[in-house]
């Protein structure tokens, strides 16, 4: 075959099938059983045969290099990917410097990607968890927060571990004490001390104290301190005569005489002690490490013990005219002597002796003192009292009591009355009269009661024991006389407490303190010390039952949902005055008489006694009194004048005062006094009394004059009352 032909024919087949190839061997003769591993021929065929074998066509070839050159690429995009992440993570970290004490410390950065440089961290914003370490260090942990900021500094100061502190003594049990605390005995550790200096003192006794101070490092090491108490007596020598004394320092025994016994330098007490001899008594004091001889003891004979009493006892002993007390009593007494004994005792008569003992010697002395006698005939009011002398009952009065003369405490009891007693000393050979007058209880309670009080608001209050009856109202022949000022009996029995001037706007405030007292034609009512006004009855009574209850007292008026819908008649609290309380305490003068005016019996005044309608209130007022002038257009303050007789303020004048009964027209025809009256059940009106500021008129100013009321006004206000009992 041509080459001509030969290339035809493997260009054909080349197109038939590209998968395969044929590829020309020469010198390979054809193998008549094909075999995937031909065997090579050793002997090579001269003709060369034209085998079919396998092959990649130039285009699959193609394919699988493209298919192989993805991998660079692959390469190069990986290797910008992760060049990208480094730059975005440089481009939105932050530098944190973490600044560790002690600088050997160990830091630990968790919770996201970090770069650790020299001096600092590239961390990107957010929450991690820092730990810091350090060997005797206590380990921080903590979540540390990254910002936005650009450089960020955390400082860090690592705890010391606690110390431990190892003490042994030399002697040991000594007591440790740091800072003023016992921590116990040696030998003594110490734990979990923190790292610092402290006070540290050891003491043991009879050996002077180490005081200094102790560092403790901590860092979880121990401190070791061994240490040598220094001894802090001295020693001393002593000898006695006659020999064989018990010595005793700070009582304990330390042998007998003669004996070296050890003595603190601070001073201890020494007692050299032998039976029949007077015990030796002194405080000494021997220099650390140094040896006394203190001179020769001579013991003196024990002193003799004699104990004296007598009947009764009580007496007063003198011992050779000193003084000794009183029987019973050791005393002792020095041996071989004679001795002046005397025993005295008021009612009694002296007792002497001669007395005179053995060393040693115990003695008892028995005495009777003979009485000096007085008679006391004792009577009482009511008979039956019983007696009782020095808390012993005696018998029943009338009562003859023969007693030795000296003081006695008598006294005399009997049921529902108060006990009374008395100190009296019998006369000798005298007869005595002694009387004792008792009081009931309600008697010695009445007696009891203060003159004067003073309420938590600041109202003196003054004691009025009235118990008498007299007439209210006015004769019809009175000038100024009103109808409804009918003439009748009444009768003041309770003992009852007026306040001596009338509420001021200081004490109400304290109540309620938006009251506002107002003024008149630009003249204020409203200063502290003037009387309060434009109050309706309702408040002064809510008043009075407020200060009840501050001064822990039962209210008198009784209240229900705010308003006042009755009394307590029997209660003690703060109250008005009843109409009859008032006219008494305004009108009746000592001599029984009724009072007309404030003043007195003439019209008008004279002298600046009260405050009423004069010259100075012309321009606010349309009727007063042209030639009296008390120096005030509208209220005073109280008390600005005189006290009536019986020391209250005001009452016929400056404000008009609510009382608490209920207005009526009493006939008082039944002829019959009524006994502390407080007014109707019911009303629509209260009684008002006293003139004012704004009166003038004769029959305003009179003391019997009655008015009435349910409005407030700026001349009335109130004073207080309370039942004593």
């Amino acid at each position: 075959m041509s080459d001509d032909e030969l290339n035809e024919t493997t260009s054909t087949g080349n197109t038939q099938n590209p998968d395969t190839t044929i590829k020309l061997e020469e010198n390979n003769p054809p193998n008549p059983n094909p075999n995937p591993n031909p065997n090579p021929n050793p002997n090579p065929n001269p003709n060369p045969n034209i085998t079919a074998i396998d092959f990649d066509p130039i285009g699959s070839v193609s394919e699988q290099r493209k298919a192989h050159l993805p991998l660079l690429p692959l390469l190069i995009s990986g290797l910008l990917l992760i060049s990208g992440l480094i730059l975005w993570f440089l481009l939105t970290s932050r530098a944190v410097s973490i600044n560790a004490s002690p600088d050997q410390a160990s830091i630990s950065i968790s919770g996201g990607p970090k770069f650790a440089l020299a001096d600092h961290y590239l961390l990107r914003p957010g929450q991690y968890r820092l730990q810091i370490t350090a060997e005797g260090f206590v380990s921080y942990n903590a979540t540390l927060v990254v910002t936005d900021e650009d450089r960020q500094t955390q400082s860090i100061t690592l705890t010391k571990m606690p110390g431990h502190l190892d003490i042994v003594t030399s002697p040991d049990q000594a007591t440790v004490f740091i800072d003023g605390q016992s921590k116990g005995h040696t030998p003594l550790s110490i734990a979990s001390l923190a790292p610092g200096n402290y006070d540290l003192v050891i003491e043991a006794p009879r050996y002077f104290a180490i005081k200094q101070s102790v560092l403790i490092e901590g860092l979880d090491q121990t401190t070791h301190l061994n240490l040598e108490l220094k001894p802090a007596w001295g020693h001393i020598t002593f000898s006695s005569e006659p020999p064989g004394a018990t010595i005793v320092v700070a009582g304990q025994a330390h042998g007998t005489t003669p004996a070296t016994v050890s003595v603190l330098e601070s001073g201890e007490a020494v007692e050299i002690s032998l039976s029949g001899y007077k015990t030796w008594q002194e405080t000494l004091s021997v220099p650390a490490n140094e040896n006394k001889q203190w001179p020769p003891i001579t013991l003196l004979p024990a002193d003799g013990q004699v104990h004296i009493s007598s009947r009764p006892t009580g007496a007063s002993i003198t011992i050779d005219g000193q003084f000794s007390g009183t029987t019973p009593t050791t005393l002792a007494l020095t041996p071989g002597d004679t001795h002046g004994l005397n025993l005295f005792l008021n009612g009694y008569e002296n007792a002497r002796r001669q007395i005179t003992v053995k060393p040693a010697e115990q003695l008892d002395l028995n005495i009777d003192l003979k009485a000096k006698l007085g008679t006391l005939n004792i009577t009482a009011t009511p008979q039956g009292t019983e007696l009782y002398v020095d808390d012993k009952l005696r018998g029943l009065t009338p009562l003859t009591l023969t007693l030795p003369s000296r003081p006695w405490r008598i006294e005399a009891r009997h049921n529902g009355y108060t006990n009374k007693t008395q100190s009296i000393s019998p006369k000798p050979g005298i007869q005595q009269a002694v009387h004792f007058a008792l009081k009931t209880v309600q008697e010695t309670r009445s007696a009891n009661i203060p003159k004067t009080i003073t309420t938590s608001a600041g109202q003196k209050m003054k004691l009025f024991r009235a118990n008498t009856s007299f007439t209210m109202g006015a004769s019809r022949r009175e000038q100024g006389r009103r109808a409804n000022e009918i003439l009748r009996k009444v009768t003041l029995k309770r003992p009852f407490y007026l306040s001596t001037t009338e509420v001021t706007n200081a004490q109400f405030h304290k109540f309620n303190s938006e009251h506002n007292s107002k003024h008149v034609d630009g003249n204020t009512l409203d200063y502290l010390t003037q009387p309060v006004v434009n109050v309706t009855w309702k408040n002064a009574a809510l008043f009075c039952n407020w200060l009840s209850e501050k001064d822990r007292l039962a209210s008198f008026y009784i209240e229900k949902d705010g308003d006042i819908v009755g009394i307590n008649q029997q209660a003690t609290g703060y109250r008005l005055p009843t109409e009859a309380e008032w006219a008494w305490a305004a009108r009746k003068q000592s001599d029984g008489s009724m009072r007309k005016f404030g003043w007195g019996s003439y019209f008008p005044p004279t002298r600046k006694t009260t405050n009423i309608a004069d010259r100075s209130a012309a321009t606010i007022v349309t009727r007063t009194l042209i030639k009296y002038n008390d120096g005030h257009a509208v209220a005073a303050p109280v008390g600005s004048y005189p006290a009536n007789i019986k020391g209250l303020h005001d009452m016929g004048g400056n404000v008009s005062e609510w009382l608490n009964d209920y207005y009526s027209i009493a006939l008082g025809l039944s002829g019959s006094a009524a006994v502390d009256p407080v007014g109707p059940d019911r009303g629509e009106y209260k009684v008002i009394r006293g003139a004012s500021w704004r009166h003038a008129g004769i029959t305003e100013l009179r003391l019997s004059f009655r008015d009435y009321g349910n409005k407030v006004r700026d001349d009335l206000g109130f004073r207080l009352a309370r039942y004593a009992e």
